[in-house]
């Protein structure tokens, strides 16, 4: 029986720890402005726009643009990066609060954290959406290229760092 409860305890210390650590690295991509040229640009979700934008050649117009509409958005992403934290202190404090817990006893406060990181994914999608429709169909076409060749290279990459091959 103890070592039912030992597992118990380690799964949910491991859940735990997977949530947190994905948090963060959705927070850090959340936070980080997508478009940015110097340090501050950060995580490859951001950087992966920056250098789509880059590559489409955009006009200082386009560019006041981008920038206007990453501004205005901040704010609405910015609440819900609060909200997002919020949520995981909460569920490591309670993951590691003396008495016994259940994963059910979890389930409320895990939807709660899909939720944020879901209206997060809607968010960012409004804004990819914005940015894009600044695009003219030749700068789209040539971001879609970089793109796929960054995607090409991300693979062959994760293809050398396999065990095993050279």
């Amino acid at each position: 029986m103890r070592s039912r409860q030992r597992t118990g305890v380690v799964r949910i210390a491991v859940l735990t720890s997977l949530i947190v650590l994905a948090g963060a690295w959705a927070l850090a991509h959340a936070q980080s402005p997508t478009y940015m040229h110097g340090p501050g640009a950060r995580g490859d979700g951001g950087m992966m726009l920056s250098l789509l934008l880059r590559s489409a050649n955009l006009t200082p117009e386009q560019e006041a643009k981008v920038r206007e509409t990453l501004t205005a958005r901040r704010a609405a992403s910015g609440a819900l990066i609060d909200q997002l934290r919020q949520a995981q202190r909460e569920l490591a404090d309670r993951v590691f609060a003396p008495g016994n817990l259940e994963e059910a006893d979890l389930a409320p406060q895990l939807q709660r954290i899909a939720s944020l990181r879901e209206q997060l994914v809607q968010e960012n999608a409004r804004v990819a959406l914005e940015v894009r429709a600044i695009l003219t169909p030749e700068q789209l076409a040539r971001a879609a290229q970089v793109k796929d060749r960054m995607r090409q290279l991300h693979n062959e990459m994760r293809q050398l760092m396999q065990p095993g091959r050279s």
